[in-house]
């Protein structure tokens, strides 16, 4: 008989952290002031008008909607922001786990904070991974102590929240 094939790996974690509401409304904000364009060029009958929405709404889409998603399975950690950015690291290549406020509530979006360190962060509490190779991977999550402690090496102290 033959082997059935293995499907995907089961999640051990899961969490999609959002924006706080600040860059929610700065967004939808954006949005709008596009709609306003667009009616004022069918009112003016002006195509020129048009433009503005063309930059507002994808801005505006991408602020207002910005999330980091974070998987777990057995072999690798993913990490996805604003379904755009992805990246997937290999828990073998992992070498601490800390909780984190880098960036602060004031701290939002697909950022490369110095060499060899990279933030994807829509405020809030976040993840510090610190990579075998010296890398680090800050990442948003709502959930901060459940990540550490499935992601923390055996035999590593583990940091939680002061």
């Amino acid at each position: 008989m033959a082997a059935s094939s293995a499907g995907p790996a089961q999640a051990l974690y899961y969490s999609r952290a959002r924006a706080s509401m600040v860059p929610r409304i700065l967004g939808l904000a954006f949005i709008a002031f596009g709609t306003l364009f667009i009616i004022l060029s069918i009112v003016q009958q002006r195509i020129d008008f048009l433009l503005v929405p063309l930059i507002t709404f994808p801005v505006g889409s991408l602020v207002a909607f910005m999330s980091v998603a974070v998987k777990v399975d057995e072999h690798r950690v993913v990490i996805v922001f604003c379904d755009v950015f992805k990246r997937t690291l290999s828990r073998a290549d992992i070498a601490a786990v800390t909780t984190d406020n880098t960036a602060g509530a004031s701290g939002y979006g697909y950022r490369i904070m110095g060499p060899g360190m990279v933030g994807y962060l829509v405020g809030g509490p976040e993840i510090d991974i610190e990579m075998k190779s010296g890398k680090t991977v800050i990442a948003s999550t709502d959930r901060p102590e459940q990540i550490v402690h499935i992601l923390a090496p055996q035999g590593t102290p583990r940091s939680l929240p002061c």
